[in-house]
């Protein structure tokens, strides 16, 4: 079986498991969110395919929504919520602010994303294709090995801001399943005009600059992020442990995800023609897979 293929099959099982963990705990927020982010992440991959001719999809997918060259990977989608959710879950570990949650979620997101996405362009040719774009391994103000920059600036506009709405509009939700099904409906589209309005202006402020407002944002953004998180952290060190009850299906999500990614980027040869990046890579899923085992006291529910 393909790389492409083999993602795809653990992304579905990662994605049954968690939604079976949410049921079993009954935990109303983070299935809103999962739907808020799945349906953000259907109509945003949707969109960008149809609309911007900026990528396709490789055919190679077992389901896709559409047809070629126009189609999209119905794994895809649904993996928009189990990350939001997945991220959710250890960022609130850290912050009892809806703003802060929603921040450090994105970041863990992204962070992810800083690893699939240059595998995912190489495996099999490609998971998806970015038109009129050679390969490389060249990292500059243009593109991250090949990424463009809007590409993982859209994910701090986009997992922030349905994580944010959807905490937002809680009590709201709770007030009946009418109402339920209209913060998840508003969640996900405001992450979409969020995420429209955003990547729109990080366009054509990227046009007036010679593409570097999208990286310098970025820079800035994930940076100061994890200087927020890394504070957080050592503010409550105390209330950490590694001894509380275990996120069984956290840890594996994480541990299979990076996993994945590491096993990709290994088999490619990055971490023998870029150093830097293979520590980088390393760094976030180390830190990821140490923040999933922590357990904490700190705080209750996020307001």
């Amino acid at each position: 079986m393909n790389w492409i293929n083999t993602f795809e099959i653990i992304c579905y099982l990662l994605t049954v498991l968690l939604l079976g963990d949410i049921a079993k705990q009954r935990n109303r927020v983070e299935l809103r969110l999962f739907l808020a982010a799945t349906l953000a992440g259907f109509i945003l991959e949707i969109l960008a395919v149809r609309a911007t001719d900026i990528y396709h999809y490789s055919n190679d997918y077992f389901l896709s929504i559409g047809a070629p060259p126009n189609q999209f990977p119905v794994f895809g989608g649904l993996m928009w919520g189990a990350l939001a959710v997945c991220g959710f879950r250890i960022a609130r570990k850290f912050s009892g602010s809806s703003f802060e949650i929603s921040l450090f979620t994105g970041w863990l997101v992204v962070s992810m994303d800083l690893l699939l996405d240059v595998a995912a362009i190489r495996l099999n040719g490609g998971f998806w294709i970015w038109d009129g774009r050679i390969l490389s391994w060249d990292v500059n103000h243009h593109v991250f090995m090949s990424v463009i920059w809007v590409n993982f600036l859209g994910y701090l506009f986009e997992t922030p801001a349905v994580v944010y709405l959807t905490l937002r509009l809680n009590k709201l939700a709770e007030k009946s399943r009418l109402m339920a099904i209209l913060t998840v409906l508003g969640a996900g589209l405001g992450a979409v005009i969020t995420v429209g309005v955003g990547s729109s202006l990080s366009l054509l402020l990227n046009k007036i600059s010679d593409e570097w407002f999208a990286v310098v944002a970025f820079l800035v953004l994930w940076t100061a992020i994890l200087g927020k998180l890394v504070a957080q952290i050592a503010r409550h060190w105390h209330t950490l442990t590694l001894r509380g009850n275990r996120d069984f299906v956290l840890v594996v999500f994480w541990a299979v995800i990076y996993g994945y990614c590491l096993a990709a980027l290994w088999a490619l040869g990055v971490f023998h023609t870029n150093i830097a990046y293979g520590l980088l890579a390393v760094f976030v899923a180390l830190a990821t897979l140490l923040m999933s085992f922590v357990s904490t006291n700190a705080y209750a529910e996020s307001d």
